[in-house]
């Protein structure tokens, strides 16, 4: 586990926390900090990091918040792409996470966020949309519920836009429970 470090292992680096990432604005920077969480990834035996965590920050009581880049879904693409690509260059690959509108605590595996399509494609799917072009393995859903389904069970989120619209050739996991 770990969009800002691993958390199960020996000697193992508490990187800063995405939201302290964001801040940065800068996208090499980035890229050689996930190059070292990948390089320690497989230091210790590691194959699968998960994260990056890339949901929007869309309110102050979102418990997992400090994990994502913050709340411009532009910056959080950039960054996302840069995470990836440093991570994965060191052969560890990365389960971006968590797929989709996942932006609060409160009832977080049973909440129904209702949006339109518009709301979903402008500002919660951008990040997504360049994890998948800059190559991660994986994805994981999200326990919460979009428009009424689950999102593991989506099939406009997973096969209509994931699968089919952008191409991804990777694997959907679970969140966990």
């Amino acid at each position: 586990d770990g969009p800002i470090g691993i958390r199960f292992g020996e000697k193992v680096t508490q990187w800063p926390a995405g939201i302290a990432m964001g801040a940065t604005f800068n996208e090499q920077l980035i890229f050689e900090l996930a190059q070292a969480l990948g390089e320690e990834a497989r230091s210790q035996n590691k194959r699968l990091l998960l994260g990056p965590t890339v949901n929007n920050v869309r309110t102050p009581w979102g418990g997992r918040s400090f994990e994502s880049f913050g709340e411009d879904p532009y910056l959080i693409g950039r960054l996302t792409s840069a995470y990836i690509k440093g991570v994965q260059s060191k052969g560890v690959g990365t389960a971006v996470k968590h797929f989709a509108a996942n932006n609060q605590e409160w009832r977080r595996a049973t909440v129904d966020v209702q949006m339109s399509e518009r709301a979903l494609r402008e500002i919660y799917l951008p990040a997504f949309e360049e994890a998948v072009q800059a190559g991660s393995v994986a994805v994981m859903a999200a326990y919460n519920k979009v428009n009424g389904l689950y999102c593991s069970e989506h099939d406009h989120l997973l096969n209509q836009i994931l699968k089919k619209e952008w191409g991804f050739q990777g694997f959907v996991v679970s969140e966990w429970s």
